[in-house]
């Protein structure tokens, strides 16, 4: 196809980029809009500022590095564009609104994502020429679950990317037996490992490659364990205080071990039937699932073909990453490539001609291309935690006393402390053991900080830990007694982890009334699907029922009453 392959590929790459950086800014400044990205951003700061160890292994450490590293980079430009005079300024930035280092974190990520694109096609073309690269691009070029994840600070989409390199590598060493790309292919593998522990199922790949038929036993013995030992040297180059902090590590990586067999609210039973009946269908879309899975089918028939590596890949992780109780649809992520491969096989294997191949892929890609389009246009709307934080800083008064009832700690809007309520949080936390470097950030700042602060109270299930600031009783009675002028309530009732005791609203209803409502929903009898154990308030079916990201929350004033 020449430079019309060229043209095609720059055209699929740029619909990604446009998918994957539109609503990139969900939900800032509120900090609070996605799990993980806050524990992200901490820890490769507190790298930064010189603590190398992350006291952290519940995921490894090569991203925290990685964005330490980014966040350096972005400190020194500041300094050489005169944005800051020094690290004090720095620091204070992001006391104020630490918007820019999440935008950073997600931009890393999106720029990952769209790479794989790049990278998959590259793989594409090894296996089947232009058109499966073209084919197989295409589809995780506007894959949902993919764009979607391109949009979160986390550690998948980067992982993923690791493992494709890797892949990659793999095959060019498949095709010309050089060592070096051996090396590399296994060097990546372990970043990948380094990034998530579950991307190491995939070293049986690497070490099917590096295995040769027509060498002895111990020949191959000897070549498969230098290229097992590249792979954990890769991985603790990536994560060296699993090594330096052991303890740590194993109580970290012991917890995720009982988490994943246990499982996380919401009961999924195990995760190959939910991936396979609603992960997958709903993460690619129903034509596209249905062509990779007629796609893994031929890899199946085809015994000896390139893509048996590959097929053992598909196999052993999903074997495993299915067989615990906690199924959350990133656990997917590292598939969908490999999936969106087999489906650019047999689209280009079933369409035959240069025009039913494309004919055929963008009838498959036209769900998902709606799905992440529309999602993509959801995230660039204003949060309703956004909105509710705007109303309450406009319309109630500074130092008020608030309830906000937690349903889940990533609902309710992002308001500031006041000077006395931040002292008791700066001494409770240090009492219960934490350094609370940032309370004591913000106290030193005082009045430079924007907006007014308040008293908040939050009303939860559950105070492990015995904070001031935390009640676990839900009575009304108290909120009258200790002069709670102000409740802040918010649910999602298509959510299992963000449903409020009806017998607490109606009780609160006859005490306060509701000033203000910021409703999320279009048409609340339509049917939306959301990803059942991920906080995260954006649905993955039923988009057009929704008008902005954001669970509906309601502001009470509560009634001058006497007990």
């Amino acid at each position: 196809m020449g430079g019309r392959a060229a043209w095609l590929l720059a055209a699929i790459l740029l619909v990604g980029l446009a998918l994957r950086v539109w609503g990139l800014a969900f939900g800032l400044p509120n900090i609070s809009c996605r799990p993980d990205e806050s524990t992200l951003v901490h820890r490769a700061l507190a790298i930064g500022a010189g603590d190398p160890n992350p006291h952290f292994f519940n995921y490894p450490s090569l991203h925290f590095y990685l964005l330490a590293a980014v966040y350096g980079a972005y400190y020194i430009a500041g300094l050489m564009g005169g944005i800051f005079e020094n690290t004090a300024i720095f620091e204070a930035q992001f006391l104020k609104d630490p918007s820019v280092f999440y935008l950073i974190g997600r931009g890393l990520g999106a720029l990952m994502g769209i790479a794989s694109v790049g990278v998959l096609y590259s793989i594409g073309t090894r296996l089947g020429g232009v058109l499966v690269g073209l084919a197989s691009a295409l589809f995780l070029s506007c894959c949902f679950l993919h764009v979607r994840d391109s949009h979160f600070l986390t550690v998948d989409i980067p992982a993923t990317f690791y493992l494709l390199v890797s892949i990659l590598f793999s095959l060019r060493y498949m095709e010309a037996r050089a060592v070096r790309n051996l090396i590399v292919g296994a060097i990546f593998l372990g970043l990948s490992a380094s990034t998530k522990y579950n991307l190491g199922l995939f070293a049986g790949v690497v070490l099917i490659v590096a295995y040769q038929e027509n060498y002895s036993l111990r020949a191959n013995g000897g070549r498969l364990c230098w290229v097992l030992g590249v792979m954990a040297a890769a991985f603790i180059a990536g994560s060296p205080y699993v090594l330096l902090d052991f303890p740590t590590f194993w109580r970290d990586l012991s917890y995720e071990r009982l988490h994943f067999a246990r499982g996380h609210e919401a009961d999924l039973g195990r995760g190959w039937w939910y991936h396979l009946g609603f992960t997958l269908p709903l993460g690619l879309g129903w034509p596209l699932f249905v062509a990779a899975l007629a796609g893994i089918g031929r890899w199946i028939w085809r015994p000896g073909g390139a893509e048996w590596p590959l097929l053992l890949g598909v196999v052993v992780y999903f074997v495993v990453a299915g067989s615990g109780k906690v199924a959350f649809m990133r656990y997917m992520l590292p598939l969908l490539p490999l999936l969106c491969l087999a489906a650019g096989g047999f689209i280009v294997a079933l369409g035959r001609s240069t025009r039913g191949v494309v004919v055929l892929a963008l009838l498959v890609v036209a769900p998902t291309v709606w799905s992440s389009w529309h999602h993509s246009i959801l995230l660039a709307q204003t949060d309703t935690r956004v909105l509710a934080a705007r109303w309450i800083e406009q319309q109630v008064p500074e130092g008020s006393r608030i309830g906000l009832c937690c349903a889940s700690d990533y609902g309710y809007p992002q308001l500031r402390l006041d000077r006395p309520a931040l002292e008791q949080r700066l001494a409770g936390l240090r009492n219960a053991g934490f350094a609370a470097r940032r309370q004591q950030g913000l106290l030193a700042m005082g009045e430079a900080l924007p907006g007014p602060g308040y008293e908040l109270i939050e009303l939860r299930a559950a105070n492990p830990s015995d904070f001031a600031w935390i009640w676990t009783i839900y009575g009304v009675e108290r909120l009258l007694r200790e002069h709670v002028t102000w409740v802040v309530v918010h649910e999602s009732p298509d959510l299992p982890y963000s449903r409020l005791d009806s017998s607490f609203i109606v009780a609160l209803e006859q005490v306060a009334e509701r000033q203000m409502l910021f409703d999320p929903l279009l048409d609340a009898q339509s049917r939306r699907l959301y990803d059942p154990i991920d906080a995260f308030y954006l649905p993955v079916s039923g988009l057009a029922s929704i008008e902005r990201p954001g669970p509906r929350i309601a502001i009470y004033r509560m009634r001058e009453l006497h007990l």
